[in-house]
C-alpha cells in the first residue's frame, strides 16, 4: 500500500493518521476535512469553549500545526470530497481534483439534527456540533439571557449545565421523563433531572417542542405541547445527529443506520474503511448500532488503521463516555438491561457513588459519579462479563479490584 485518504479531519481522522505513522506506514497520507481548523476534540465544546473561548483555543487540537508536516501528512482543509471515485483510485473533490488512494477512511461523522418547525433556522437557534457552531453559541450566552435547551441528552445537559454557569436564566424541554433516560436509565436519568433543578434550571420533561415564535430572524418564545409558551433570547438544540453517509451511499457501499463495517472496520468495499460516528459496528452485547463517543471514534479508528495495513484486528468493545457537569464528573460503560438489577455502592445524596446494572448475576454496566478511579476497574468488570452478588458490589469494603481478580 502507497497512499491513503482519509476523509473527516476530525477525532478519528486524527487519530488515524497518527495511528498509520505510528505504525511505521511510511506512504502517503492525506487527510480531507470541510472545516478550516486541524483535527480537535469535540467534547470542550459544550463546556470549556463556551466558558472562556480564548483561553481554550490552543488545548484541544489533537496536535500543534507542525506536527502535521513533520509527519508528511497533507492536510487538505476547507475541502468538500464529492465521490469515491474507484475506476481512478481514490477520492474526488469538489474541484474535481482527484486524491489518489490505494485504501480510503471515512471519518465522516454526522450532521446535527435539526428541528422540523419554521424559524428553527433563526440567527439565535443553536446546533452544536462544530467550533464554529460553538463560537456563535457562546455569543448568545451572556449573563441574564433566556436560554431554552431543547433535548436533555448529553449535548444539552452540558450546554444547560455551562449555560448556568455563564449566569443565563436556563429552561429545558425533554420528551423523555428525565434528562439522559436513554444513556442513564430511568432512576439515575431521574436523579440528573434534580441535580439540575437544584441548581437552576427549569425544566419540562414528558414534553415537545410544536412551534416557535419568531420575527426579524430572532425566536422570541418557543411553545410546547400543552401550549405554554416560553420567552427566550436564545435556543439551543441537542436532538442528535445524522450519519453523514452520502459518500458511502453514492459509491454503492451497504448502509444502514450508518456506515455497515466488520469488526475491522472494513465497509462492503475491501478498500474502504469506517470509524467512529458514522459507523455502524457489532454491539459488545449483539446487534448493531452506531457508538456516538469520543473514546469509540479514537479507538476505531486506530483499529482502522492497524486493518489498513494488513495487521490483525477484532474490533469490539463496549460503550464508554464520561460527560462533565456542574460538579458532577458521570461516567458510564456498558448496557443497561431492560430488566436490570442495580446495585449501588457509595451514597446518591452526596453525589459520590458507583451503580452496578446486573443481567442474570452478570455486570453489563457500570456508572460512576465523581468516583473516576472505580471506572478504571469498572470497565474491566464489563469487558470481562465479571459475575458478583448485590451483596459484594454493595459492600464498599469489598474491594472492586478483587472481584476484577476471580476471572484472572
Amino acid at each position: 500500500m502507497r497512499s491513503v485518504a482519509i476523509v473527516g479531519a476530525n477525532l478519528a481522522g486524527g487519530r488515524a493518521a497518527e495511528a498509520l505513522r505510528q505504525a511505521g506506514f511510511e506512504g502517503r497520507i492525506t487527510l480531507i476535512g470541510e472545516e478550516p481548523w486541524r483535527p480537535y476534540e469535540r467534547p470542550p465544546l459544550s463546556k470549556e469553549f463556551l466558558w472562556n473561548t480564548s483561553d481554550v483555543l490552543d488545548k484541544f487540537f489533537l496536535q500543534d500545526e507542525g506536527w502535521y508536516a513533520d509527519n508528511r501528512i497533507d492536510l487538505l482543509l476547507n475541502t468538500r470530497a464529492e465521490a469515491l471515485d474507484f475506476n481512478a483510485g481514490g477520492v474526488r473533490l469538489s474541484g474535481g481534483q482527484l486524491v489518489a488512494a490505494d485504501k480510503v477512511l471515512l471519518a465522516t461523522g454526522g450532521h446535527a439534527r435539526k428541528l422540523n418547525l419554521a424559524g428553527a433556522d433563526c440567527a439565535n437557534v443553536h446546533y452544536l456540533r462544530t467550533r464554529d457552531d460553538a463560537a456563535r453559541m457562546a455569543l448568545d450566552l451572556r449573563q441574564g439571557a433566556r436560554v431554552v435547551i431543547v433535548g436533555m441528552g448529553v449535548i444539552g445537559a452540558e450546554v444547560a449545565a455551562s449555560a448556568i454557569k455563564l449566569g443565563c436564566e436556563v429552561t429545558a424541554i425533554e420528551p423523555m421523563a428525565a434528562p439522559m433516560e436513554r444513556a442513564l436509565g430511568k432512576r439515575f436519568g431521574q436523579w440528573l433531572g434534580e441535580e439540575h433543578g437544584k441548581r437552576g434550571v427549569k425544566t419540562y420533561f414528558n414534553r415537545g417542542v410544536t412551534g416557535l415564535k419568531f420575527a426579524d430572524g430572532r425566536v422570541s418564545a418557543v411553545e410546547i405541547d400543552d401550549g405554554t409558551l416560553i420567552a427566550c433570547d436564545a435556543v439551543i438544540v441537542g436532538v442528535g445527529i445524522i450519519p453523514a453517509t452520502s459518500l458511502a451511499v453514492d459509491a454503492g457501499l451497504t448502509v444502514n443506520n450508518g456506515i455497515v463495517v466488520d469488526r475491522r472496520c472494513q465497509t462492503s468495499n475491501p478498500v474502504v474503511f469506517a470509524a467512529g460516528d458514522v459507523a455502524e459496528q457489532d454491539g459488545f452485547f449483539g446487534g448493531r448500532f452506531r457508538q456516538e463517543t469520543y473514546q469509540n471514534a479514537a479507538d476505531q479508528a486506530q483499529a482502522a488503521a492497524l486493518a489498513m495495513l494488513g495487521q490483525e484486528v477484532d474490533y469490539c468493545k463496549p460503550m464508554w463516555y464520561w460527560s462533565d457537569q456542574f460538579n458532577l464528573n458521570i461516567q458510564f460503560c456498558g448496557q443497561i438491561p431492560v430488566q436490570a438489577e442495580v446495585v449501588v455502592r457509595g451514597d446518591t445524596e452526596s453525589n459520590a457513588f458507583v451503580a452496578f446494572f446486573l443481567s442474570s448475576g452478570t455486570i453489563d454496566g457500570v456508572l460512576t459519579v465523581n468516583r473516576p478511579a472505580d471506572m478504571g476497574i469498572g470497565k474491566r468488570l464489563v469487558e470481562r462479563r465479571v459475575s458478583a452478588s448485590a451483596d459484594r458490589l454493595a459492600d464498599a469494603d469489598v474491594s472492586l479490584r478483587e472481584l476484577l481478580k476471580q476471572t484472572t
